[in-house]
């Protein structure tokens, strides 16, 4: 029960402060099975697409939280609830931080412009893995009130171990609704700026194609895992054709390490 209650308390904090987002689903252990308590920190690299992104903040340090129990999870960005977790099949309730968003001084395009603020959403998710190849199909709308939007996954996965090396290759579709593409890549009105070339700008619905690769190491006899990966979303025409964005292409990147409490 301490473990448990360890366990929400950290993924609340990990939640509100930004966590690693490619570490999510793709570090999922296979149904009925478990994980202990993991904390790390990893530096993580995303290259978003607006115009003159500031190099600076391409970078960040951030904690990195997992935990997997009978029930409970905590998998980096991604808080549930396993109401099935029967191999195999896993169906769960869960919330995500969606690190989305950014500040007017990020890129001179992007100056008086109001800020746009990360998400947190809630939704669930449907995982089917019998052997090392699987299917995840998630849904989850923002529950913050910054962009009210909803994003729709459906991925497919490829799971193998050799020795002390683990590693994850995905593939799938993301669907983003119009509020979601409005809010992030859109203009308003009263943030025209003609002498930066910042015209009105609404974005509509869109889907992008996700590719992943994580790569981890842990040694059985070893409480210390480490971890790379890769994450790169081919985006559409409704981002490439906002006056903020000078590409339809979101890299993300990190590099980290946790300790595992307990066996």
């Amino acid at each position: 029960m301490r473990k448990t209650c360890a366990a929400i308390a950290l993924a609340l904090a990990v939640t509100l402060s930004g966590s690693i987002a490619l570490a999510d689903d793709e570090l999922a252990v296979p149904a009925a099975g478990k994980r202990p308590i993991t904390l790390g920190i990893g530096a993580v690299y995303k290259d978003k697409p607006y115009r003159g992104y500031d190099d600076d903040e391409k970078t960040s340090f951030l904690p990195l939280v997992l935990f997997e129990g009978e029930r409970f999870f905590v998998r980096g960005s991604n808080v549930g609830w396993k109401f099935v977790n029967t191999n195999p099949w896993e169906v769960a309730i869960k919330g995500e931080f969606w690190g989305d968003g950014y500040d007017n001084d990020d890129a001179n395009i992007l100056e008086g412009m109001d800020n746009r603020d990360p998400s947190f959403a809630l939704g669930g998710h449907v995982i089917w893995k019998p052997q090392k190849f699987g299917l995840s199909f998630s849904a989850a709308s923002d529950v913050t009130g910054n962009s009210d939007g909803t994003q729709v996954k459906g991925t497919a996965f490829y799971d193998n171990r050799v020795g002390s090396w683990f590693y994850r290759a995905s593939g799938g579709v993301v669907w983003n609704s119009e509020d979601y593409i409005d809010y992030y890549y859109g203009v308003e009105n009263d943030e025209v700026d003609l002498n930066l070339g910042r015209t009105a700008y609404e974005g509509d619905d869109e889907t992008w194609v996700r590719l992943g690769l994580v790569l981890g190491y842990q040694r059985p006899e070893s409480k210390w895992m480490f971890l790379v990966g890769t994450r790169y979303d081919f985006m559409g025409d409704e981002v490439d054709d906002s006056p903020i964005t000078s590409d339809d292409k979101m890299f993300m990147g990190f590099a980290g390490f946790g300790y595992s409490f307990g066996k």
